[in-house]
């Protein structure tokens, strides 16, 4: 709006000019000859033009200035937020290990008789982990003590053994008395780690003792519950130590 008052002026103002130029030729000595009242309207020209051209050098100043302010802020306003400073989770504390021992197998060694013709009463019955089936002494010529001896994969601290005795209806060679011993090499077995009698039912026997390692164990039946002379198992079994 400035820039289009201002040049509407100048044109005004030269059109002024030329149209005074025209009317008032110059003198001899220079000057124009006019009416003093065409002087005044002449110098309120000269006045207005000036007024003009000061309010426009001051409106473009202004808005020249305006426009340096204002960039910065829409710079600012434009540029894209900062993202938040994030940290590093700081490390899980390490975990015990908690995984449980490798189960311990059981494999027969030797059993000192086991019937196999009048029955399936061999001895590897005993750790088959089948509660159908049992370990049976010969019917004939067998006599205690009994025994059978097995060899534990991996060797192992155990602190105790369990005994589970037939299943079925008969209680023939239920073990009475006993002794349990414990070996590394499976021929040296010493003193008895355990010793006692069973009572006769057909519940699950466990016996505990003080943990010890090794990688063979041998069970010895010393009496039967009817005093008969067989000895049987459905299942024999070690306790691991903890």
């Amino acid at each position: 709006m400035a820039a289009k008052a201002v040049c509407t002026a100048l044109v005004i103002s030269i059109a002024t000019c030329v149209e005074l130029g025209r009317r008032f030729p110059l003198d001899p000595v220079g000057h124009r000859a006019m009416p003093a009242s065409m002087k005044r309207q002449i110098l309120l020209l000269q006045t207005a033009i000036i007024v003009a051209l000061t309010g426009f050098g001051c409106a473009s100043m202004h808005q020249s200035t305006e426009s340096s302010t204002a960039a910065p802020s829409a710079t600012a306003e434009n540029k894209p937020a900062a993202a938040p400073e994030t940290k590093p989770a700081p490390a899980a504390p390490a975990q015990p290990d908690t995984a449980s021992p490798s189960p311990i197998h059981l494999k027969l060694v030797k059993a000192d008789s086991e019937e196999t013709a009048g029955e399936d009463g061999k001895a590897a019955n005993a750790v088959d982990g089948d509660p159908a089936t049992f370990w049976h002494t010969q019917w004939e010529d067998s006599q205690p003590p009994h025994e059978i001896i097995l060899d534990l994969t991996p060797p192992a601290a155990i602190k105790g053994f369990t005994y589970l005795p037939r299943q079925d209806e008969s209680d023939h060679g239920t073990i009475k008395d006993y002794q349990f011993f414990v070996s590394n090499d499976g021929g040296s077995f010493g003193d008895p780690v355990a010793k006692g009698t069973f009572e006769n039912t057909k519940d699950k026997k466990t016996v505990t003792f003080k943990a010890v390692s090794c990688r063979y164990i041998k069970l010895k039946a010393l009496s039967e519950a009817n005093d008969g002379p067989w000895t049987s198992a459905a299942e024999i079994g070690v306790v691991p130590a903890e």
